[in-house]
């Protein structure tokens, strides 16, 4: 039984995420930023840009984790971001899908969970 419950928050919480992301990346301001090098942070490294909102001069990381030597950008060209004023603490990219398949991967898997937990329960 618990599998069920518990596939049904990983159901949720994909679904949550999806649209979360979504809204974010509607309500955001989309830029022009520069990516200017790399920080560490969680055992990973998030790439940073920089850019310009209402004159002031930001540097912010962004939201997922890029392998420098496998990121489709170099340090230094310009990139679009999505940029949310109410969240200060790190930029979205255009295109990235990243979050999307975080939150279509719990769906996935929740359902997985659930359905053989129902199965073996004689439901299906």
């Amino acid at each position: 039984m618990w599998y069920v419950i518990f596939g049904g928050i990983l159901i949720f919480a994909g679904f949550y995420l999806i649209i979360k992301c979504a809204l974010s990346r509607r309500k955001g301001i989309h830029l022009d930023a520069q990516l200017v090098g790399y920080e560490q942070g969680n055992n990973a490294q998030y790439p940073v840009f920089k850019f310009t909102y209402e004159g002031e001069q930001l540097t912010l990381p962004g939201g997922v984790p890029a392998k420098p030597d496998k990121f489709k950008y170099e340090i230094g060209e310009n990139v679009r971001i999505i940029f949310n004023p109410s969240n200060r603490k790190f930029v979205d990219m255009e295109g990235s899908a990243t979050e999307y398949l975080y939150g279509i991967a719990s769906i996935v898997l929740g359902a997985i969970l659930a359905f053989v937990q129902l199965k073996k329960m004689g439901i299906f």
